[in-house]
């Protein structure tokens, strides 16, 4: 059975902080690098198993930060993924 998927709108900060930090899978790399010169908020599908192991990876990124700007970020980040997890819903309601 085919896994459902969530698609995330990300903004580029969003996108190039998973990058660097998030450690996602191919198909999410790919997704991101595919639009990682865009300027505007780009959707990036994934299913909840991908989703999850993203949230992990940031989280432990955050975890082996002292602080500071992209720790905050990172922050930020991870709790609208865990919001687009729990909820199905990766929306941004603040932009």
């Amino acid at each position: 059975m085919a896994q459902e998927m969530i698609e995330i709108p990300l903004t580029p900060d969003e996108r190039s902080l998973l990058l660097r930090y998030g450690y996602p899978f191919e198909q999410i790399e790919r997704a991101l690098k595919a639009c990682e010169k865009s300027g505007d908020i780009e959707v990036v599908p994934m299913d909840h198993f991908e989703l999850e192991r993203l949230i992990g990876d940031v989280c432990r990124s955050i975890n082996h930060m002292n602080g500071g700007a992209t720790q905050d970020q990172l922050l930020d980040l991870c709790e609208r993924l865990e919001a687009a997890e729990q909820y199905g819903d990766g929306m941004l309601d603040a932009l």
